[in-house]
């Protein structure tokens, strides 16, 4: 089931930090560059879907879309577990990349109809493809390098998100909203071709799963675990649709993609952050990412210029970035292949 060959070490990693050695398998490479793909298109074009509607005067369907998006997402997470028991987490992922896709062209509408739809849709899709994508990666390394193979994933993630923030910030200011979000739905969908070559890791039959998943609902250390997903997505929902509007008034459209910093901190920094969970603890990590959390939230909500406004954004990046490569780490450190699927969902 797991897979060692070696790829060689990445440029960026070589250079930040030649002393860490990092190799991934083939799998690992294939998951990694393809979510790169996924969301140098999705988050290029989520960051700008409240600006979008806000230019065509439709303030509220921006964040009306975004609340359907998470509000289906966290519903269908515990059958998006059972999909993926069932099926197999490359199954679950082909499935939900499609809906990526769909969303972003459903943008340019404009109609609240299409859209809406399409947000309960892409909410369905991303629970496959988390689930599909969380429980593939741990099933994919071994108990030695989950952690690296989760820095090294995350960086990918990352840099195409951040990517993608760029991108987009540079098309929409030289061609418009419309054109931008179709080349971004492009750059999602190709991710097709490199999830398709994925080796198939399956579990053995469990058995009854909605047992299974209320096991998982019912586990004191998993409902623990599970507020640090919570608490980090309620305030990175937050950001990503204030903070483009706070940057928009404050500076200008053209000033959007600084709001992709929520992706280069942990680009940079998510191998050696990994690496520094396991030499000084979790608990430390997590503290430290609430502490900058709570300081940037803090300057963000009384930000009266552009310098502060600036800090906050920092501060509030750097704390995600902390906390990207550890709660993919904690869904290794606490699941077992039994219940692996059920409790990445219920994370």
């Amino acid at each position: 089931m797991h897979s060692n060959s070696r790829l060689g070490e990445p440029q960026i990693y070589a250079i930040l930090c030649p002393r860490m050695k990092l190799s991934v398998s083939k799998n690992i490479n294939l998951l990694s560059i393809a979510f790169l793909l996924i969301f140098l298109g999705f988050n290029g074009a989520q960051q700008y879907v409240t600006t979008f509607f806000s230019q065509a005067n439709l303030p509220n369907l921006g964040f009306q879309s975004l609340i359907l998006v998470y509000l289906f997402f966290t519903l269908s997470d515990p059958l998006a577990s059972v999909f993926v028991s069932k099926f197999g987490s490359k199954k679950a992922m082909l499935t939900g990349v499609i809906f990526y896709g769909l969303f972003i062209l459903s943008l340019p509408t404009k109609s609240s109809v299409v859209i809406y739809l399409a947000s309960i849709l892409i909410g369905i899709g991303a629970s496959l493809l988390w689930v599909g994508q969380n429980s593939y990666l741990v099933r994919a390394s071994d108990r030695k390098s989950y952690r690296e193979n989760s820095g090294y994933f995350n960086m990918l993630l990352m840099a195409g998100s951040a990517l993608g923030v760029i991108l987009l910030g540079f098309l929409i200011t030289r061609i418009s909203f419309e054109q931008s979000f179709l080349i971004a739905s492009i750059f999602s969908l190709l991710s097709i071709f490199l999830i398709v070559p994925l080796k198939d890791l399956r579990t053995e039959s469990l058995g009854n799963h909605f047992n299974l998943i209320k096991h998982a609902i019912t586990s004191k250390t998993a409902l623990q675990l599970s507020t640090v997903w919570f608490s980090f997505s309620i305030v990175f929902g937050f950001a990503i649709g204030l903070i483009p509007i706070q940057l928009k008034n404050t500076l200008g459209i053209s000033y959007v993609g600084l709001s992709s910093l929520f992706y280069i901190m942990p680009m940079l920094l998510s191998y050696f952050l990994g690496k520094l969970s396991d030499i000084k603890g979790r608990n430390l990590m997590l503290a430290m990412s609430f502490i900058l959390c709570i300081a940037g939230l803090g300057f963000l909500y009384f930000y009266t210029n552009p310098i502060t406004l600036t800090i906050g954004l920092v501060l509030v990046s750097l704390s995600y970035a902390i906390i990207s490569p550890i709660r993919f780490a904690l869904v290794g450190d606490v699941t077992t292949n039994k219940n692996l699927d059920y409790l990445t969902g219920l994370f």
